[in-house]
């Protein structure tokens, strides 16, 4: 036998047969990786095979030729019309082509590298039988099509020859490698995270012109220096050595400028900047230094800072060396037409003017139900909520009949159906985030049209016809490229289906596939840090939950301003809550996360029993701290943490900082402030550095026992606020006193030297103090109360001196709203102290 017959054996040994190699579709050959994603095992087989063909000049058009020009039993090859497969191998056996192996074409070996962008999309789709999925920012962009009425339209690889790409102009993205790159007229630009080189997806962005000359060469006399040396030295953001500069400070405060010539408009101003030597700020400028922006870097690496949008004319650009000998790098300096930024754009000795990204994929080659379907995207904008931008749209060829996925420039979703030019159909879920992954899932048919926006679902519409004659899918923008969404695009998901607004909002919180994940931190993990709370916790490997020690009206199962935290570098996190349904009094369960101290997003439990979840994105992989905050009337038990695998660590302790114990009626407890953090008890105590210990309990009256409570919670610093409820009794004046002088002696057996401020009552308004005995009666009382006692350490402050007395700020007449709130934590501030 001889060699090459050795090695066609080895391979047929392994390989399916012809006959059924022939029967399988693409996706099957694609799914089947011992037939068609050659293993490495099998390539070394039947190499012999293929370079004996190829060394031979044995590739053949077709069978026919390739019969026709070889011996009987040789071997010969045919290119493959599949795009995973690059060759397929035959033998002449008595005339008849037999063929032995397919081998993969460069996009299949670059899908077996991901196996799980695969499994992905194989698995957004498992309930359909017709419908694509699309993977665009996988390590080869791809896209996965079934339909079962039409075999000859299934497909699995590429998505780029689906894809229609129109850009007048070059571009730039970066690669894999986090290097800067540029695309050609008309090629789509697949970027990443020039950091941590995570996958962002399909670049949609709108026309824009970068006039900085010389944007990545700071030694150019186009750039006025003041006090500042300039080199071409630095490897810059593609890598290249001497590609990008650095500027050294020669004295204080030391420019370098560069004058545009260009009508008023609005100009978006960015550069790329990385520290060399120094601690010292830079800053930067397009109004010629009237204004600087701070723009030092966070760490030793790249990051490209920006300035906030200015309207002017004739922008002077540049940077400000506050310290002398500081040295810092500098490229791809820009300043954009626009009020964001987009992806980076080098000149030299002119400005360069990038043209629109018009990205579409063509109906006729998918399946689509003209009258049907669901559409699911997932994207990261870089435009803010003030300008409509849309994600994807179908149409057909005009305005006049379209189905528009957006993020409107209201701030939240919008899934908008024209039919004859009127609008049948508009669906406003959610609330936008700039710069943040943002997933919306919607779907239409006959009279129905309902969408989902990051686990926010729309108000229903009920009345409307499909359009018809749809035959274009545009994603990223709209037609001719109107409404730019300013960002990437990764994933896709059309199905031939309604689906109702549970399925929706399950795709808008976890992506095409609609599964929540499972938890792989458990809530009582010793890394998670409990703060804020007078609660009783109880801890276990699937919830934690609180109750706090005084029972009444149900308000005892909330927690506000409890807090739970920890740090983690992951990318994504979910977390996963259930309302428990027990608070009985009014309710408010709009709750915050804070990360490394700063809001970062509301969520609110829907009041039913029953499981809801949090979902956290973010651009990088640095540690941040991530905390909870519970709302001020709800009854949630934490179930766990979705990391993906990456660890959690514990925070510095917040516990150990001093307690403020609030005891009190409703206006304690946090109503009518919109979410928790507007309360003026969170106010005062993030300014103060305090923890907030709430025992506010909604239609309380003065109660004696409730002084022990008070004490037990441990304060350094005690609030106590009663009287309205006692008014609306009619309790006796001295029934109240007594009770007030009670509940303070209580706590004083507990805590005898701690501080303990007795707030009289805010503003009421007339209408709401139409009884004999005012509210001025028990302001009154309260007083005498701290004064028969006689204690220094008890102190009376007035609450008519804290917010404007008026339904201003006293909305409803007897609870402070929002701005009452923060008049009051404004006001009391300067008076309080542990």
């Amino acid at each position: 036998m001889t060699a090459i017959d050795q090695a066609v054996s080895s391979a047929a040994g392994s390989a399916t047969t012809a006959n059924t190699n022939a029967g399988l579709t693409a996706t099957d050959r694609a799914a089947t990786a011992a037939d068609v994603i050659t293993t490495a095992a099998t390539l070394a087989s039947t190499q012999a095979a293929r370079d004996a063909a190829l060394a031979t000049g044995k590739v053949y058009a077709d069978t026919t030729a390739g019969l026709a020009a070889v011996a009987e039993g040789e071997y010969f090859l045919v290119p493959s019309g599949d795009t995973l497969e690059s060759l397929i191998l035959y033998r002449d056996l008595a005339g008849v082509a037999t063929e032995i192996k397919r081998f993969a074409s460069t996009a299949a070996v670059e899908l077996s590298g991901s196996a799980a962008t695969l499994a992905e999309l194989s698995e957004a789709l498992q309930y359909d039988d017709s419908g694509i999925a699309i993977a665009l920012d996988a390590p080869l962009p791809s896209i996965l099509i079934k339909d079962a009425a039409s075999p000859a339209k299934r497909y699995f690889g590429s998505v780029i020859p689906k894809l229609t790409a129109t850009r007048t102009t070059a571009g730039w993205y970066f690669d894999k490698l986090g290097l800067l790159k540029q695309a050609g007229v008309n090629v789509p630009r697949f970027t990443h995270d020039f950091k941590s080189l995570a996958p962002r997806g399909l670049l949609c962005e709108p026309a824009r012109v970068n006039r900085v000359l010389w944007n990545r060469d700071l030694t150019n006399a186009a750039w006025v220096k003041s006090n500042i040396t300039a080199a071409l030295n630095q490897v810059g953001l593609d890598g290249i050595a001497a590609s990008a500069s650095s500027i050294t400070a020669t004295a204080a405060d030391a420019t370098v400028l560069q004058a545009i010539t260009i009508a008023s408009a609005a100009y978006f101003q960015t550069a790329y900047i990385k520290r060399l030597a120094g601690a010292g700020a830079i800053f930067m400028t397009m109004d010629g230094g009237a204004t600087w922006a701070d723009v030092t870097p966070p760490d030793s690496y790249w990051n490209r800072m920006s300035i906030p949008t200015q309207t002017l004319a004739n922008p002077n650009v540049g940077f400000k060396i506050d310290t002398s000998g500081d040295s810092f790098a500098i490229d791809l300096v820009q300043n954009e037409n626009g009020n964001y930024r987009t992806s980076p754009m080098v000149t030299t000795t002119a400005f360069f003017s990038r043209g629109a990204d018009l990205i579409s994929m063509a109906l006729s080659g998918l399946p689509f139900n003209v009258a049907l379907g669901s559409l699911f995207m997932e994207g990261r904008t870089q435009a803010p909520d003030n300008v409509s931008r849309i994600m994807a749209q179908i149409d057909d060829g005009t305005n006049s009949n379209k189905i528009a996925m957006a993020m409107s420039s209201l701030g939240g979703g919008q899934l908008s159906i024209t039919t004859a030019g009127a609008v049948v159909a508009n669906v406003l879920p959610g609330i936008t985030v700039v710069d943040k992954p943002t997933r919306m899932a919607g779907s239409w048919g006959s009279n129905y049209a309902q969408a989902a926006l990051d686990g926010s679902v729309g108000a229903q519409d009920n009345a409307l016809t499909v359009p018809p004659g749809l035959a274009t899918l545009r994603i990223g923008g709209g037609l001719s490229g109107t409404s730019p969404f300013g960002g990437t695009i990764s994933r896709i998901a059309l199905r031939l289906r309604t689906q109702d607004a549970t399925e929706l909002t399950a795709m808008s919180n976890f992506g095409a596939i609609g599964v929540e994940p499972l938890v792989d931190v458990v809530p009582n993990d010793a890394k998670i840090e409990d703060s804020d709370y007078a609660a009783v916790l109880t801890a276990t490997s699937s919830q934690v939950s609180g109750v706090r020690p005084i029972s009444s009206g149900g308000y005892q199962y909330a927690n506000p301003g409890w807090r739970r935290r920890f740090k983690t570098r992951a990318l994504s996190v979910v977390l996963h809550f259930q309302n428990l349904n027990l608070v009985g009094g009014s309710y408010n369960g709009k709750g915050q996360i804070l990360v490394d101290g700063v809001h970062h997003t509301y969520f609110t439990s829907p009041q039913a029993l029953g499981k809801f979840v949090v979902r956290l994105d973010f651009t990088s992989n640095s540690d941040r701290l991530i905390e909870i905050v519970m709302p001020h009337s709800a009854s949630i038990a934490h179930l766990g943490i979705t990391t993906y695998g990456a660890p959690i660590t514990l925070p510095t302790p917040r516990s150990t900082l001093p307690r403020a114990a609030f005891l009190g009626d409703s206006r304690l407890q946090g109503f009518n402030a919109t979410s928790v953090d507007k309360t003026w008890m969170e106010i005062l105590c993030r300014a103060k550095g305090w923890q907030h210990i709430n025992l506010g309990y909604g239609s309380s009256t003065v109660t004696s026992a409730w002084g022990t409570d008070l004490g037990n919670a441990n304060p350094d610093v005690a609030f106590v606020m009663f009287d309205y409820n006692n008014r609306s009794a009619q309790t006796s004046l001295l029934g109240f006193k007594n009770a007030y002088k009670s509940l303070i002696t209580n706590f004083r057996t507990v805590k005898p030297t701690t501080k303990l401020y007795a707030v009289t009552s805010n503003w009421i308004s007339a209408a709401q103090d139409a009884l004999t005995l005012k509210i001025a009666d028990y302001r009154q009382a309260a007083a005498d109360a701290l004064t028969e006692l006689a204690d220094a350490n008890n102190i009376l402050i007035d609450g008519l001196t804290l917010t404007a007395n008026s339904t201003a700020s006293i909305g409803d007449g007897i609870h402070p709203n929002d701005v009452g709130e923060a008049e009051l934590a404004a006001n009391i501030a300067p008076l309080v102290s542990v």
